[in-house]
């Protein structure tokens, strides 16, 4: 069941609706695939090759940083642009920077895309006090 959070005045509308876990996924798909294109221009650009190590090293970097500077910015990653979905704290303001670098720090933790399975929210939420929620 959607959780409603607190009115934002900033957006002057009701109640926030929590995104689906459908909404999720595609997030997260789209944000895999839109990062990895712009790995694979800019790996393009530098002309040189990589082991397989040290990309996947820097997949994972940059998917963290991408995700925080677009939610930082934003508060959107371009899935959640095509979703219509954003990230708020938990009172539904904007998220610090601070709450969106932890977020994303979190993602790192092992079979955090899997914490789905025991809730509504994944790991990176519950710990970084952030929702995600339709537009």
């Amino acid at each position: 069941m959607a959780e409603f959070l607190d009115f934002d005045p900033n957006k002057n509308s009701g109640d926030l609706i929590e995104a689906s876990n459908q909404q999720r996924f595609f997030n997260y798909i789209i944000d895999v695939v839109v990062y990895i294109l712009i790995m694979g221009v800019l790996i393009a650009l530098s002309g040189k090759e990589y082991s397989e190590d040290v990309l996947n090293i820097a997949f994972i970097v940059a998917y963290v940083l991408l995700s925080t500077l677009f939610e930082a910015m934003f508060s959107k990653t371009p899935g959640k642009f095509i979703t219509k979905t954003h990230v708020v704290s938990k009172d539904g303001y904007k998220p610090s920077v601070l709450n969106i670098l932890g977020r994303n720090l979190c993602r790192l933790i092992p079979f955090d895309s899997l914490s789905f399975l025991f809730g509504s929210r994944g790991w990176h939420d519950k710990f970084s006090d952030t929702f995600v929620v339709k537009d």
